[in-house]
């Protein structure tokens, strides 16, 4: 009976591994392509990719390049974190599958053993 509740808890545990896997790796996804058009039309960020030298002729045009430069700091970074909360989700995704697999091929095991007694 003991055996049987853990078996079910651990099901609803690895089901819910795969499921929240499923929505990390796909939400790290989609923020990380929305984040990439965003630094796309960065203008500090068109200006870092060339790695050409700007000359400004106004402290406005100045402010605003510096502006868009902390944007495009904190566009990468984020960047980042969503590559890496995709990786988790991946990762969740795998132990969940990996566990639930596991799991079945026991129940097979236990089945076929009870059959052949």
């Amino acid at each position: 009976m003991r055996n049987v509740i853990f078996t079910g808890i651990l099901d609803r545990l690895l089901f819910t591994a795969i499921v929240v896997g499923v929505l990390l790796a796909a939400y790290g996804g989609l923020r990380y392509l929305d984040l990439s058009n965003q630094l796309a039309v960065n203008q500090a960020a068109q200006i870092h990719q060339e790695g050409g030298e700007v000359e400004l002729e106004s402290k406005s045009e100045a402010h605003g390049l510096m502006a868009a430069d902390i944007e495009r700091r904190r566009l990468v970074t984020e960047q980042r974190n969503m590559m890496i909360a995709g990786g988790v989700g991946l990762a969740l995704l795998g132990l969940g599958w990996l566990g639930y697999d596991i799991l079945r091929g026991r129940r097979r095991n236990m089945a076929s053993s009870t059959e052949s007694d």
